[in-house]
């Protein structure tokens, strides 16, 4: 070997020590750095101490993290820094927040970066990028002429990569501790008792109201299961229903002091979609069941005191031919008064029908046999005479194959009784009314079809609310109180059915009612009376 080929040799071997070298210090750097992230603390504190550490291993004159908010910009760099470097955090992140920015003596600048050539000999900025989403720009400054070599940019990539990570994790844990302190807040501020499980059963959340519900502290709860917690109050309800043993619906519940409860429950899901957990909200709605219990004492007590001044009204009235004979002005002002009181007592009768069906009232159906040909041909019977003396024709259609049902006998004559009434109110003179009771599909089908004016599509959808009456000149002399067709499908709904009405604009209408002769409609059902009043409720 030669002497002029052994000094590449020797030249390779130094340049390979200097890189070893400048990678060990490399490495020892990012370890340090690192380390730092991984001791935490807040965004500023990590960043300030990895901007000292980088800043002094690279001997740079400066070096400073820029991050980007919804705000402003806000600068991290190392203690002692001069802050008069600040005014190029701006320019700077314009032409390196996507892309590497690398400026020596020779390279051009943009115009806003002209007076760097008489502060430093070299400035270098990368991308701050974390889940490729741009943060900002890391950015550091020569103060004379240097050349970055590859270990350099290397490193930069690095703490850039390492610093983006430490800033979306502190965005991450601030934006979840946010949102623990709203949670905290809105669960200390709601009135309503709160209580969260795992699938495990174990209690994850016990908000104040819940405290106060139950008598029971948070702190004897939160981390106990609810076999546990069964055993500090009296809440069997609701631990079946957090168990998935029992339905919210209509349940109430009401805690030792008296306040009385309607539960909610929701399920909570994981980012997969799976089930993680149940929630149970406890509404309070003690003064919203006091309210309703006094208007229906109330509504009974009215309807009560009305309804015996108007028996005796009725009586004496009746009675009045009985002592002279009338004459034929004095006849008409008995009609009118008899009519007066006819319409009063059905207002009253239908006033206690209806508080008596709402759904949050209390009425349990009195089923008996009820045979439903006997009760169309009743009913229609009843309404022969209104119908002759409006000069409209009255008809029955039945079909031969009704069996005897087990119904609530007083209210299905009512709703059909309504029905028919409001028929022949309806209807213009001449005209036919046809009343009509089927099997169709196991299930009872009643009927009443009119020849009237017909209900347009968007007063259908109101038709059955309650007080809901159709507002137009054709029926401004007709009375009524717009009780009878929501007492009719509350009847329906009772009994498991339902009722609904098919019309058309001056093509008459017909109302139905569909009773499933199935389960306790049926004679002789095995189920029982009690079982069956609830679900109608």
């Amino acid at each position: 070997m030669t002497m002029s080929e052994a000094v590449p040799l020797s030249t390779s071997v130094e340049e390979l020590r200097e890189q070893l070298r400048q990678y060990a210090g490399e490495q020892a750097l990012l370890l340090e750095i690192t380390r730092r992230i991984a001791k935490g603390g807040t965004l500023e504190t990590v960043l300030t101490d990895i901007a000292q550490i980088a800043q002094r291993g690279l001997r740079a004159a400066c070096l400073r993290f820029v991050v980007t908010s919804s705000t402003a910009l806000q600068a991290y760099c190392a203690e002692g820094s001069d802050n008069d470097f600040a005014r190029f955090d701006a320019p700077l992140l314009a032409v390196a927040q996507h892309s590497n920015f690398e400026a020596t003596a020779e390279a051009p600048l943009p115009q806003p970066l002209n007076e760097l050539r008489s502060l430093f000999g070299a400035v270098a900025a990368v991308p701050l990028t974390a889940r490729e989403a741009p943060l900002g720009i890391l950015w550091v400054a020569y103060r004379e002429a240097h050349a970055f070599g590859a270990w350099e940019r290397n490193f930069l990539q690095l703490l850039a990569a390492q610093a983006a990570i430490a800033i979306a994790n502190a965005r991450s844990f601030e934006a979840a501790r946010r949102g623990r302190e709203q949670l905290a807040a809105i669960l200390r501020s709601s009135l309503d008792p709160i209580l969260v499980v795992d699938t495990h059963e174990q209690i994850l959340v016990f908000n104040p109201a819940a405290e106060r519900a139950f008598g029971i502290s948070a702190e004897r709860v939160i981390g106990n299961q609810l076999s546990a917690f069964a055993n500090m109050t009296q809440a069997s309800d609701l631990i079946a229903l957090l168990r998935g043993e029992a339905s919210a619906e209509g349940m109430e519940w009401q805690s030792a002091n008296g306040l009385t409860f309607a539960p909610r429950l929701s399920e909570m899901h994981d980012e997969r979609g799976e089930r993680s957990g149940s929630v149970l909200m406890l509404r309070d709605i003690t003064r919203y069941k006091n309210l309703r219990d006094n208007q229906a004492e109330f509504t009974s007590t009215v309807s009560h005191d009305l309804r015996l001044p108007l028996t005796y009204m009725k009586g004496y009235v009746d009675m009045l031919p009985t002592v002279g004979e009338l004459n034929e002005r004095q006849r008409v002002f008995t009609e009118k008064i008899q009519n007066g009181i006819k319409q009063m007592s059905d207002l009253v009768e239908k006033i206690l029908d209806a508080s008596r069906l709402d759904p949050e009232g209390n009425y349990r159906l009195h089923r008996e046999p009820c045979d439903i040909l006997k009760m169309v041909s009743e009913v229609v019977a009843t309404h022969a005479a209104a119908a002759e003396k409006n000069s409209q024709t009255l008809l029955t259609e039945t079909a031969p194959n009704i069996p005897i049902l087990h119904l609530d006998d007083t209210m299905m004559r009512r709703a059909l009784n309504n029905l028919t009434d409001n028929a022949i109110k309806y209807t213009p003179p001449n005209g036919t009314i046809t009343v009509r009771a089927e099997v169709r599909d196991n299930t009872l089908l009643l009927s009443v079809r009119d020849t009237g004016r017909g209900i347009s599509p968007e007063d259908q959808r109101t038709l059955f609310t309650r007080f809901r009456r159709i507002r137009n000149k054709d029926n401004l002399r007709v009375r009524g109180n717009g009780l009878g067709l929501y007492i009719v499908k509350r009847v329906a709904e009772l009994h498991g059915g339902d009722a609904w009405v098919e019309s058309a604009v001056g093509q008459g209408s017909t109302f139905y009612i569909k009773i499933p002769m199935s389960g306790g409609n049926l004679l002789g059902s095995s189920r029982p009376p009690e079982q069956e009043s609830a679900h109608a409720d």
